[in-house]
């Protein structure tokens, strides 16, 4: 198929919705990083962008098409994916989101066992080429299962385990996301200090 080969970048992927990467892109995408793994069970989580649920969801079919075994965690902070990734001992996980850049734009970050990152030197350029030069595997005979998961209570207790709730004294705080997946996450950490908190 053709391939706009522009959106693999060093350390992810990404393009403007949905000319440069849309729903066909991404189940392609999900094939190659199933094939260059030789995953059997991977991760898949996505930001808060209009795009994101339909390119994970095109993503996994990709994914379970070439029969890897997805949980899919919803909408996640691409660290909480990371957590998940090890926590859970997946094989890869994948973060639909293209960070700071604009509404417009979205993009896939991936990552293999141990949440250690694909680069265009290790992975994203050799997925690039399977797509480019029809080189994907075929298709295995039985599709991958799909599962999901709310790893976000798992992720609040690590990260609160890092700290001692009982020195902080308290004190008022406004929480600002910027429409960002930090609205997510922020709340529920506060929630857990002595802080009264104005949230945005």
């Amino acid at each position: 198929m053709h391939i706009n080969p522009g959106i693999f970048k060093a350390y992810d992927i990404r393009g403007l919705y949905p000319g440069e990467i849309n729903e066909t892109t991404a189940r392609q995408i999900g094939r190659g990083f199933v094939a260059y793994l030789n995953a059997t069970r991977i991760g898949v989580s996505r930001d808060m962008r209009v795009s994101s649920p339909a390119l994970a969801a095109a993503f996994i079919d990709g994914a379970r098409e070439q029969g890897a075994s997805v949980v899919d965690y919803g909408m996640l902070p691409t660290d909480v994916m990371y957590f998940a990734a090890v926590t859970d001992g997946l094989e890869g996980g994948v973060q639909i989101t293209a960070s700071h850049n604009p509404k417009q734009y979205n993009g896939i970050k991936m990552v293999r066992a141990e949440a250690l990152p694909l680069s265009g030197d290790a992975g994203i350029g050799d997925i690039r080429d399977m797509i480019a030069n029809d080189r994907l595997p075929a298709p295995t005979p039985t599709r991958g299962g799909l599962t999901t998961r709310d790893v976000l209570p798992q992720y609040v207790e690590k990260v609160m385990s890092f700290i001692d709730p009982s020195i902080i004294k308290p004190f008022n705080v406004v929480l600002d996301a910027g429409s960002g997946m930090a609205g997510l996450v922020a709340p529920l950490l506060f929630d857990r200090l002595a802080c009264r908190t104005t949230r945005l």
